[in-house]
C-alpha cells in the first residue's frame, strides 16, 4: 500500500467517526430542546392555574382578567382537572358563557 491509500484510510475513519458523533450530538440536541419545551409548558401551566384560582378565590369581581388568563389556560394550554369545576362555579355565578369554554367534558 502507497502512503496516499493509507492516508484516504485513515481519513475515511477519522471522518466516519466524526460524522457519526455530529449525528449523535444533533440528535441529542433535539431531545434535550424537546424536553426543556414540555417542562416550560407545564410550568406555564401550573402558574397560570395558581394564578386563576388566586384571582377568583380573592378577587372575583376582576371578570376581565380572570376571563383572558381563563381562555389562554383552557384554550391555548387546553388545561382542565381541578380547575374546570372551580372556573364553572365562577362563571355560573357572574351569569357567564364564555363561548371557548366547553365546560370540561376533557380530562388533564
Amino acid at each position: 500500500m502507497d502512503r496516499t491509500t493509507v492516508t484516504t484510510i485513515i481519513l475515511a475513519i477519522l471522518a466516519s467517526n466524526g460524522f457519526f458523533a455530529l449525528v449523535q450530538f444533533l440528535i441529542t440536541r433535539w431531545d434535550t430542546k424537546k424536553n426543556l419545551k414540555g417542562t416550560l409548558k407545564k410550568l406555564e401551566k401550573d402558574g397560570l392555574r395558581t394564578q386563576l384560582l388566586l384571582l377568583i378565590l380573592m378577587q372575583p369581581d376582576e371578570e376581565t382578567e380572570i376571563l383572558k388568563i381563563a381562555e389562554h389556560y383552557f384554550v391555548k394550554l387546553k388545561g382542565n382537572w381541578y380547575m374546570t369545576s372551580v372556573f364553572s362555579k365562577w362563571c355560573k355565578s357572574r351569569g357567564l358563557k364564555p363561548e371557548w369554554f366547553d365546560g370540561g367534558s376533557e380530562t388533564e
